[in-house]
């Protein structure tokens, strides 16, 4: 083990933070991090995904499970069965091992779920960005720590990188030679993270360029949370995450705020979103996107969800596409903004004039977490 990665992961993760599960592929750099924190005191269990797609992804699991044993944990396996289209496969399967894993973290209540994302993954995701034009936010990269990151998927947890800021080689410093498993679609050139990579190692210059970058962006990021911040002091959230603020706030700050009330992931649509201001600042209500809905009566700025986002455009009836769940002890995400468990009972949308909330039904044990609050409160703390 490299005694400087350690102290910079013991930095993200110091001996009292709260609990975690750990993302272990059974590659390099999953197979450095656990053996850095094998013996941490918050590490709850050990992940890992087999998405099926390879005749040898059961011993690839079995491989894996045989690795994590040699660092004392017990693997815990989670097995997705793709289906459908096979268009974007690698990014189904992407959400998918967050989908799982996250809903693992839900059911054992752990707050965080830790990667072994690195600083060179973060030099491949801004040269990705960088080429397809995502603007100077997307330039700035993966962050250190980010809650729900993938929505809902990731409701309720918040994804930990600590190793982030360490180059591969200093992760795995140390790692003996031909443990790890080696992932045969790191070969893939049809796969544009393969293709980066193989543009960064034939290019290592750009790699600190990259990172310069990413640093560069996230100190912009950082100034413009700051005016964001500013713009929304003094705001309101209700139990079911309908949104006030006592003035007309600007394009940054509904960017933040509208996929959080509505439900949605993100990143928003800036440009259409500042194409609704002028339709706002008139006092009618308008459609901002996101599934939310916005209305300034010339003293406070009302966010809701949208109805017609739930209902669509030709019926207007409430016949949501959030439809009813019945509750269950294991928490479910209901309409992206709510996390909810308990012994029985149903959780129904209500539409209360430009709002949709909900109602309980039969539960008197059901147990309703705010999730628009969490993402908000989350979102308003990175600096």
């Amino acid at each position: 083990m490299n005694p400087d990665a350690a102290e910079t992961v013991a930095a993200v993760l110091p001996p009292d933070a709260p609990p975690f599960a750990f993302a272990f592929s059974g590659g390099g750099d999953s197979l450095a991090l656990l053996g850095i924190l094998k013996a941490h005191s918050g590490l709850r269990a050990v992940l890992h995904v087999d998405h099926g797609l390879r005749d040898t992804s059961q011993a690839e699991a079995a491989q894996a499970a045989d690795l994590a044993a040699g660092h004392g944990h017990d693997l815990v396996i989670l097995r997705w069965s793709a289906d459908g289209p096979t268009s974007g496969l690698q990014e189904k399967a992407r959400r998918a091992r967050y989908g799982l894993m996250g809903d693992y973290c839900r059911l054992h209540r752990i707050p965080a779920l830790v990667t072994a994302h690195h600083a060179d993954d973060q030099a491949e995701t801004v040269l990705m960005r960088v080429k397809r034009a995502s603007g100077w936010r997307g330039a700035a990269g993966m962050r250190t720590q980010r809650y729900g990151p993938v929505w809902p998927e990731l409701a309720g947890v918040t994804l930990v990188r600590p190793a982030l800021c360490l180059r591969r080689a200093a992760l795995r410093s140390g790692l003996e030679a031909g443990r790890a498993i080696e992932d045969p679609s790191n070969g893939d050139l049809s796969f544009e993270r393969v293709r980066t990579r193989r543009e960064l190692q034939a290019h290592p210059e750009l790699i600190s360029d990259m990172l310069a970058l990413a640093a560069d962006m996230a100190d912009g990021l950082s100034a413009d949370m700051a005016r964001i911040r500013a713009a929304l002091n003094g705001y309101h959230l209700t139990h079911e995450g309908q949104f006030s603020v006592p003035r007309l706030i600007g394009e940054p700050a509904l960017s933040l705020v509208a996929p959080i009330v509505g439900g949605q992931g993100g990143p928003a649509d800036r440009a259409r979103i500042a194409a609704r201001l002028p339709d706002l600042a008139s006092g009618d209500p308008v459609a901002i996107g996101e599934g939310c809905m916005g209305r300034w009566d010339g003293e406070i700025l009302t966010l809701s969800r949208d109805p017609v986002a739930m209902t669509g455009r030709k019926d207007r009836r409430l016949a949501p596409t959030a439809v009813p769940i019945a509750v269950t002890p294991e928490p479910a995400v209901w309409d992206g903004r709510f996390l909810v468990s308990g012994e029985g009972g149903q959780l129904h949308p209500e539409r209360r004039g430009l709002h949709v909330g909900y109602r309980v039904h039969y539960g008197r044990t059901v147990k309703v977490r705010n999730l628009v609050e969490e993402r908000l409160s989350a979102a308003l703390t990175l600096s």
